[in-house]
């Protein structure tokens, strides 16, 4: 229970990110300290042991924010990429496919409903879904992640064959 004679102060907003934060993403090491200092200043406001706290303290919560904030950038960095490059393969998949198959296709507005279904299959499939780890990494949570890419694999080549 809080004790009414020392109100906690508002929590911090995280303030909004810029375009300079981007630049975090390109070299994490190396832009992401705005990004640290935002984070370190949200839980700070949060964390009342930790506002207490003697300065080597809160200077090794810093320095544990910073490790972090960069290890999450470099794994944002790669989904991107990976992300990116699942889907442009599904383009390239599907211009290859409306270029050289010769036999019977499904109408264009066939694809175009179904590639909006399968991405809002998946999309949805992945909302609320309770049945997480913190890791995210059982066997059902990789079968989960891999169904939602094969979706949205189908649906961006489905929606390649629905506008070329």
């Amino acid at each position: 229970m809080s004790n009414p004679s020392h109100p906690r102060p508002p929590a911090t907003r995280p303030p909004r990110l810029g375009f300079r934060s981007l630049l975090a993403l390109i070299a994490p090491r190396m832009f992401s300290a705005p990004l640290v200092a935002a984070d370190h200043a949200v839980e700070l406001s949060r964390n009342t042991p930790l506002q207490q706290s003697a300065p080597e303290k809160q200077e090794e919560h810093l320095a544990v924010a910073r490790e972090a904030t960069v290890t999450r950038l470099v794994l944002l960095r790669r989904v991107i990429l990976t992300s990116f490059t699942l889907m442009a393969s599904a383009t390239v998949v599907g211009l290859l496919f409306r270029r050289f198959y010769s036999g019977p296709m499904l109408p264009r507005p066939v694809f175009a409903v179904g590639s909006l279904f399968l991405f809002a299959w998946a999309t949805l499939g992945r909302l609320g879904w309770a049945g997480q780890t913190i890791k995210g990494d059982t066997s059902v949570e990789r079968l989960d992640q891999r169904v939602f890419q094969v979706l949205y694999w189908i649906g961006m080549c489905w929606g390649t064959l629905a506008i070329f």
